[in-house]
């Protein structure tokens, strides 16, 4: 049901001629995505193990029950002869009981490993944590891919609506013997180019479309309407270079899920290590035993249990020793990992410096091919110019428009990388 509100919910949108925003984007994907649910999973999982280290604690109710067959029943021999009567009729006996046991020490054991399962839990929060954002960056990127390619199919589609004006142009112009053949044949060929382009960039926004949706996992041949205000300039604190490496270093989910893990793993190699001291635990119980000649048949019992193994052949040494080298790795890959995010952080400043700048320039570069082309096909209908003057003009136009386009959606993905590289997307 959910799954079908959904889809009529995109249906009416569609129909209503509703653009998507990014947000509503970022939404959607948080409510579908695979990988996601997997992870969520997995944290509820490693809830459920916590909920079992704490229980650890708690007392253990035992029933047993048994019957047992034997070839003859025993007596008592008194000796000269004199014996008791069978301890069992019929050469078999109901054993049953209850018991609890309440665990009052256990070498640090049972504390450790609640510890062990909640720096786990912690771990899959972060893990969780750095999906969304991954998610969230993964939909920004595709959003901004489909943008991208409607803009190069409207670039395209101006090319092309420019070459057909000049075509028509050169063909009237050489039907009255104004120009010669070869500036109708140059331009109908540059027409031509123009319009191959125009497929092309028609087969790249439907692929777009089809990824964008795939993300977010609907159907690949769903409409796809988008809002062009990406709405992204407030995701990052006005902040320096060097701040923002020291800010990711504090907030990227990764090295926290990492510095949880390894303390998980030292846990865990203290609850290894206490296997080998002493372990005390309050028991008691209830027990019916079948028999003829005891005078009585159920007991309630209490007592005080004690278990030590002072040499197990090094088992539980060892496996400590494991773990605290898992540990050690791990600590090792969350230094390896600090140095990546810095190198991250490092390469999104960079390539958002470039777009803003490479903005500011094609801007108006755009604006400067735009009126290089008016003038050029003035100076060609007053017989000033040549026609191939014409077609360089519209060529840089062209060029410019996507050097623009580049620019600025490379500009909304280099904000997007460097905010999910600081670890606040």
């Amino acid at each position: 049901m959910k799954r079908v509100a959904q889809i009529v919910c995109l249906v009416l949108l569609a129909s209503t001629g509703h653009a998507e925003t990014l947000v509503e984007a970022w939404n959607a994907a948080l409510s579908s995505h695979r990988q996601l649910a997997a992870a969520r999973s997995q944290r509820e999982a490693a809830g459920a193990d916590l909920d079992r280290a704490q229980s650890e604690r708690m007392p253990e109710l035992g029933l047993v029950s048994s019957f047992t067959q034997l070839d003859e029943a025993p007596s008592f021999d008194f000796g000269g002869g004199q014996t008791s009567q069978k301890l069992f009729a019929n050469d078999n006996f109901v054993t049953a009981g209850v018991q609890l046991s309440l665990p009052i020490y256990a070498g640090g054991g049972i504390g450790a490993g609640i510890d062990a399962a909640q720096y786990a839990a912690a771990a899959s929060d972060s893990q969780l944590a750095a999906i969304i954002e991954d998610i969230k960056l993964g939909t920004g990127e595709l959003y901004i891919m489909v943008l991208r390619a409607e803009s190069a199919l409207a670039v395209a589609e101006s090319n092309v609506a420019t070459l057909e004006a000049l075509t028509e142009d050169a063909k009237n112009r050489f039907d009255v013997g104004d120009v010669p053949k070869n500036d109708y044949l140059a331009t109908s060929v540059s027409l031509a180019n123009a319009e191959q382009r125009r497929l092309q960039a028609e087969n790249a926004l439907q692929y777009a479309r089809a990824a964008y949706n795939r993300f977010l996992n609907r159907p690949l041949e769903q409409t796809v309407s988008l809002d062009p205000d990406l709405d992204i300039d407030d995701l990052l604190p006005g902040q320096g270079l060097e701040a923002l490496i020291t800010l990711a270093k504090q907030e990227r989910d990764e090295l926290g899920a990492l510095s949880s893990q390894a303390a998980a793993l030292r846990e865990q190699s203290g609850a290894a290590r206490s296997r080998s001291r002493p372990q005390f635990a309050l028991t008691g119980g209830y027990m019916y035993l079948e028999n003829q000649f005891l005078t009585a048949d159920q007991f309630w019992m209490a007592g005080v249990s004690f278990q030590w193994a002072p040499f197990d052949g090094g088992r539980s040494r060892h496996q400590a020793a494991a773990l605290d080298y898992r540990a050690s790795a791990v600590n090792h890959q969350r230094e390896d990992l600090a140095t990546q995010i810095e190198l991250q952080v490092r390469r999104a400043w960079n390539d958002r410096q470039e777009a803003e700048n490479r903005t500011k320039v094609t801007e108006t570069a755009v604006e400067q091919s735009i009126e290089n082309l008016r003038v050029v096909r003035d100076r060609y209908r007053a017989g000033a110019s040549a026609n191939v003057e014409v077609l360089d003009a519209e060529a840089l136009r062209q060029q410019a428009l996507s050097n623009r386009d580049d620019a600025r959606y490379g500009l909304a993905l280099a904000r997007l990388r460097l905010a999910r590289a600081v670890g606040l997307l």
